[in-house]
């Protein structure tokens, strides 16, 4: 009677983890890139002093950083 409960409940959660990695696989990593680099563009637009190149390159890395680290992809 235990061998078939766990045949059950091994077939209910493996579909389960089959549709995770199916959900993070369809994220597109250009798209997703490409709107990280919109994010830090719109932040170093919204610096309020006269900046430096260093000071706006400082501000853009970060932001791109930030952005890509929560889109889970490599900056």
């Amino acid at each position: 009677m235990l061998g078939i409960r766990t045949v059950f409940a091994v077939a209910l959660v493996v579909p389960f983890f089959g549709a995770l990695s199916a959900e993070a696989a369809k994220v597109d990593p250009k798209a997703a890139r490409a709107e990280c680099f919109r994010q830090a563009q719109a932040a170093v637009n919204t610096i309020g002093f006269s900046p430096t190149t260093a000071d706006r390159n400082a501000v853009g890395m970060d932001a791109y950083r930030q952005c890509c680290f929560k889109a889970g992809i490599r900056p």
